[in-house]
């Protein structure tokens, strides 16, 4: 019999929290929950003793919009796959903030692409006709016979959590398009690359944030002069846009239809990319079909706060789930600002958290929660559930997601200082110590 004794804690589950209270694993399960444990076990039995004083005691995580988790195709767009070495990497620093469950929803991958690892490592499917159409119009580089091959439904049934991630910012023209496509094209050209802030900016001038402007040159002769970049680039800087920014978004918001067709005839959720050229679609499917969506992060730099607040209230009132992403906008804020958040989480509209990318440059979660508290928004286990109990629910893993009697030992230790400071995390009764 494997025990893992967690003692001295203040446990927090959604339901409850408990000071002083100890937590034993058997065999990976959760078999007791109470104060005085440690003494109870004093004799002969060989227990892994997890000092927890001063610490909270959390379930493990579960980041259900990840990207970059597995050997599989890279984000809607398919592109070359990560090496094995850099997907465990990412998995590593998941573990190490906290997360017990990870979901990769780049969309293309296959069981067979997931890295052997401490993690339980789940998949999204975008196996979807018209997925596939937009990410061959931007790269599709990691797509082989064998992924192409695979069907949403084939991999739902052999599988995957969820839908999605549907579109992204690489075939939606936003966020993957400014940091990378963008910017690759016309780095040969201008001798230096682009920052993203000047790719979306550009993008912007031309066509729109929403992409349904036909392309205004003027606009972007006058963008080009404000970011210092030659006349002479017009032409490349419009072909870069059109074939980056603007040919793949039919068909990646084509494929929006087809996942909500297919999560109402399985019931089983489907995760979109909510952002300024996408929000408007999603919600009218959300109005009109019977799929289960998640609005994914909700924060998306697409929108200004009052925008994302007016399309939460409005995806909430047809039943959608919003997630926020952590992004980097707690302490790099590179990509992202906290503030689009910040005015969400005021107004009650963050149902989960997530990491998402951030192209690689992604933050905690917890680092999400913690600034709330600080800021006085929330409470800790407000934001503790949402990285926990809420996607369980939201993905039907009734076995996680909170630490109760007979549910996995899935387990956080945190300081109860800052969250955001993990020390000790225990994913099915194996211990990893981070102190």
């Amino acid at each position: 019999m494997n025990d893992v004794l967690i003692s001295g804690g203040t446990v927090i589950s959604p339901e409850a929290t408990m000071p002083g209270t100890d937590v034993l694993i058997t065999d990976g399960v959760i078999s007791q929950i109470g104060p005085g444990l440690a003494g109870e076990l004093s004799g002969g039995r060989d227990v892994e003793r997890v000092d927890a004083t001063g610490c909270l005691v959390i379930p493990g995580l579960i980041n259900a919009h990840s990207h970059g988790g597995t050997t599989g195709p890279l984000f809607s767009s398919a592109a070359a796959p990560l090496g094995r070495g850099e997907a465990v990497s990412n998995l590593d620093r998941h573990l190490a903030d906290g997360v017990t469950t990870v979901v990769n929803v780049c969309g293309f991958g296959l069981p067979t692409d997931i890295p052997e690892h401490e993690l339980d490592v789940r998949l999204g499917t975008t196996h979807l006709p018209s997925a596939v159409v937009a990410a061959d119009a931007v790269d599709g580089a990691g797509l082989d016979d064998t992924h192409r091959a695979m069907s949403a439904e084939q991999m739902l049934q052999d599988g995957a959590l969820l839908l999605g991630e549907i579109g992204s910012g690489a075939t939606l023209g936003g966020g993957v398009a400014a940091y990378r496509y963008v910017p690759d094209a016309l780095e040969p050209l201008l001798g230096r690359r682009i920052d993203p802030a000047t790719a979306t900016a550009l993008i912007d001038s031309l066509v729109g944030l929403t992409r349904l402007a036909e392309p205004d040159d003027a606009t972007l002769a006058q963008a080009l002069d404000e970011a210092g970049l030659p006349a002479s680039a017009h032409a490349a800087v419009r072909e870069a846009i059109l074939t980056y920014a603007v040919a793949p978004v039919q068909a990646s918001l084509s494929s929006f239809a087809e996942a909500a067709e297919l999560s109402a005839a399985t019931g089983r959720p489907a995760v979109f990319h909510a952002a300024a050229p996408s929000v408007a679609r999603l919600l009218e499917l959300a109005q009109t079909t019977d799929a289960r969506i998640i609005a994914g992060h909700m924060n998306h730099t697409s929108f200004t706060a009052d925008e994302a607040v007016h399309w939460s209230r409005q995806l909430r009132a047809a039943g959608a789930i919003l997630d926020v992403s952590s992004l980097d906008m707690v302490r790099a804020r590179k990509l992202a600002a906290p503030e689009i958040a910040d005015a969400l989480v005021k107004e009650g509209l963050v149902d989960t958290l997530s990491t998402d990318y951030a192209g690689g440059a992604w933050e905690p979660m917890l680092g999400v929660v913690q600034h709330w508290v600080d800021e006085g928004y929330i409470q800790i286990p407000e934001g503790i559930a949402m990285c926990t109990s809420t996607p369980a629910d939201v993905l039907g893993l009734d076995d996680r997601g909170r630490i109760a009697v007979g549910l996995r030992g899935d387990v956080a230790v945190v300081s109860e200082a800052d969250v955001c400071d993990v020390r000790t995390v225990i994913v099915e009764g194996r211990v990893h110590d981070f102190r």
